[in-house]
């Protein structure tokens, strides 16, 4: 492993990376963050710039990567065929087995990757592309990392926000009406805890701070109310009032 780089020297790498405009990383944050991630894999944090990028704010692993550490770790490809209609190879591990895969521009067509510049350019490299992710994430997972190679990661939609419309307030004539009865109907000391208790869930979620205080009166009120109604048998035999 590479000796340990400190934060403050990636720092001052960071800022120019992100000046050169050559790597992808649009802030000091990012470029920081493919470095820490190079060095926990044991290698110099300047080796992210050739194995990372940053693809939609989201870290990817470049597919020479992803195939150069399958290799290096004994794995091997033996290509059929590779041109801009077709990409088919055989993958190879002894931890994981052979597989053959293919991707044909009519496979990626119909799913609705092909109306990106990235596969209307390079289709060729495209189709590669997909057959060395998929291939070697089914037969050495351990080469990806559980990441996305930069030509999976754009060709991931990311939906606009969608418009919520306007914002209504909730109606609380319902909550009130129903709390409050639940209350008044509390016969023990002990339902009307449980009432108080459910209760203050639900009217947290509403936010209504009058609400909220009248059902709190309520409470009081008829806790109070409870209270007076307990009895107790003294050594006589004779009724009277709890002590409160």
């Amino acid at each position: 492993m590479n000796a340990v780089v400190t934060f403050n020297e990636m720092e001052g790498m960071a800022a120019h990376i992100v000046r050169s405009k050559l790597f992808g990383a649009k802030d000091e944050s990012q470029a920081i963050s493919l470095m820490l991630l190079a060095q926990a894999e044991g290698m110099h944090p300047m080796a992210a710039i050739q194995d990372f990028d940053i693809v939609q704010g989201r870290p990817a692993r470049k597919t020479h990567s992803i195939l150069a550490r399958f290799q290096s770790a004994g794995g091997s490809v033996i290509w059929e065929e590779v041109n801009g209609l077709r990409a088919c190879g055989v993958f190879s591990h002894k931890q994981g087995g052979s597989l053959r895969v293919q991707w044909t521009f009519e496979q990626a067509k119909r799913v609705g990757l092909t109306g990106k510049d990235n596969w209307k350019n390079y289709p060729q490299a495209m189709l590669r592309a997909r057959c060395i992710a998929e291939g070697i994430r089914a037969v050495f997972p351990g080469a990806i990392g559980g990441m996305l190679s930069v030509e999976e990661a754009q060709d991931i939609v990311i939906a606009p926000p969608k418009d919520m419309g306007m914002i209504t307030p909730t109606d609380n004539n319902n909550l009130r009406t129903h709390w409050l009865s639940a209350v008044s109907k509390a016969q023990t000391l002990d339902a009307l805890e449980s009432v108080w208790k459910l209760g203050l869930v639900e009217l947290k979620q509403a936010a209504d701070t009058d609400l909220h205080a009248a059902f709190k009166a309520a409470v009081l009120e008829r806790k109070a109310t409870l209270k007076s109604l307990i009895i107790t048998v003294n050594e006589e035999g004779k009724i009277e009032e709890a002590a409160l």
